[in-house]
Formats: structure tokens, sequence, C-alpha cells
């Protein structure tokens, strides 16, 4: 959707990766400058950790979409892939009770540096992001639409990241690329991320060339 006139109000939900970038940018900036180059206004609205009481958060802040990109801290082995399922689940439905028309894009979570020499680690990331996709096929409604961002489809650890976890000004260009490309097509809110990426330089500098 494009001449959008009011802010959209949207929620990002997550570990450090949606709050913790290169310098004071992060994807969610990156997402952000993308859409109002269209001509849509995000509002960003939530605490910094809307991980805690969703419930509460969705309901003070009235979110019309919810963007959530889960960390490697959920793929710790003391986190079993049914308590992961039970608590997505829960944390989902609880957002819901606050706005049960909220849209939701879950995102993939994201490739690590262990997932390399790391087979099992791979492995289990992946049964992850394959019960992400369960989840949303089976919670997604008319009312409140679910829909995957496949956030880990461009993202490289090795190139992508400053320290083989949070990602570099390249790597958040990506991750808001795949919740860009989902808006645009699913809800119609905005355009696709172009491609090529913007060449950056660095893992802890963003020193883009293009934009």
């Amino acid at each position: 959707m494009t001449g959008a006139r009011h802010e959209v109000p949207v929620m990002i939900a997550g570990d450090s990766i949606g709050h913790v970038g290169s310098g004071d940018r992060t994807w969610r900036y990156r997402l952000w400058r993308h859409l109002r180059a269209h001509d849509v206004r995000l509002d960003m609205v939530g605490s910094k950790d809307p991980l805690g009481d969703i419930e509460a958060e969705v309901a003070e802040h009235q979110p019309d979409y919810l963007l959530i990109l889960l960390g490697v801290d959920d793929l710790r082995p003391t986190v079993e892939p049914a308590r992961f399922d039970a608590d997505l689940r829960a944390f989902i439905g609880d957002a819901r009770r606050a706005n049960p028309r909220l849209r939701i894009v879950l995102g993939h979570v994201l490739p690590t540096h262990q997932a390399g020499p790391d087979p099992e680690f791979a492995a289990r990331a992946a049964g992850f992001n394959a019960r992400i996709d369960a989840i949303a096929a089976d919670l997604s409604t008319d009312e409140s639409p679910i829909v995957v961002a496949t956030t880990d489809a461009e993202f490289v650890a090795a190139d992508h990241t400053g320290d083989g976890l949070h990602p570099n000004p390249a790597g958040e260009y990506r991750i808001a690329a795949a919740f860009a490309d989902v808006l645009a097509d699913r809800f119609h809110l905005g355009v696709h991320y172009p491609r090529p990426f913007p060449r950056v330089s660095g893992a802890s500098t963003d020193t883009t060339t293009t934009d």
C-alpha cells in the first residue's frame, strides 16, 4: 500500500537482534526507512522487551502488525521442541487476546557461526524453523493472519554477522528485506526490498554506498 495517510503501528518482538545493531541502526531501522521511502509511515510501538507480557504490550499500544524474530537462545539444548512449540503458541494467543485482528509475521531463526561446524545445531535450527512454519499454517485465520518471513534465506552468518551471531549492516538489510517482502506480498504494505542490496563494508560501521 503506497500513499498511506497515517502511521501504521508495528510492534517488533525478539531478542537483541531486533534492538542492537551497528551503532544506533538495526534491521527495524532499515525496514522503517525502506517503507518510508515508499510513502508508508511506520510507528514502531512497544517497549524494548515485548517478549515479557505481550498481552499487556499489545493492549497498551494496539499495533496492527506484530513482527517476531526469535534468537538462538531459543535453540539452546535445554529448550525442547515441544516446549518451544507450546511457548510460541501461547505467545501468539496472548497477543491476540489484546487484539483479535492482529496481523503477525514470524521470522525464521537466523543461521549462526555454530551452524557451520556443528551439524547437530544446524539440524536443530532447521527443526525449529519447520515448527515456525507449521505453527503459522495452523494458527493463521482470516481475522488474524500469520505469515512467515524467510529471514534465513539470504543470510550467511560468515558474511552477515559481526560476531557470528549479531547482524552487521549487510545482515540488517537482509532481515529487513525478508519482512518487507512479506508485508508487500501478503498485506500490500509497501513494496519488495530492492536487490541487489546496498554495499556496505565492515562489521560494525555502516558505510553504505547506495540506499
